[in-house]
């Protein structure tokens, strides 16, 4: 099944932070070439889809709601896992990896993506501070 990718340049990007990470995911899976891989192709590749997936699913538990502070901490892993999936494309794009060719231009949307989710921790941290309700 194809979906429309946010990393096609005819469609703008989706404003909302947990499609855009969701179509991040989707791209990373629909990506994973479908041949036989050498062991370290299938780690990296093991390894960017499980962070690159688990990134949006950190936001989707964030936004369930609870307190700030959880908010907080599980933003913090989502981002975590982004900073991860971006590693693991340097890496599969420096090294000439199997599979490398069709994710290359998902390391400037995983850098966009940490810097957006970078920002969200800064302002949760900011607006608590701002409400002497201070969360770390």
């Amino acid at each position: 099944m194809h979906h429309s990718s946010s990393m096609e340049k005819q469609s703008p990007k989706p404003y909302e932070i947990k499609e855009r990470l969701f179509l991040f995911a989707c791209d990373v899976v629909s990506a994973f070439p479908r041949t036989r891989l050498d062991p370290p192709s299938l780690k990296v590749w093991s390894q960017l889809i499980a962070s690159a997936t688990s990134s949006g699913a950190h936001l989707e538990e964030a936004a369930a709601g609870g307190s700030r502070a959880h908010f907080l901490s599980i933003t913090r892993g989502g981002l975590r896992e982004m900073r991860e999936s971006n590693y693991w494309l340097r890496v599969m794009v420096a090294t000439r990896l199997t599979g490398h060719e069709s994710v290359a231009h998902l390391v400037g949307e995983s850098s966009e993506l940490t810097a957006i989710l970078t920002t969200i921790v800064k302002n949760t941290i900011e607006n608590a501070r701002r409400q002497k309700n201070p969360v770390t």
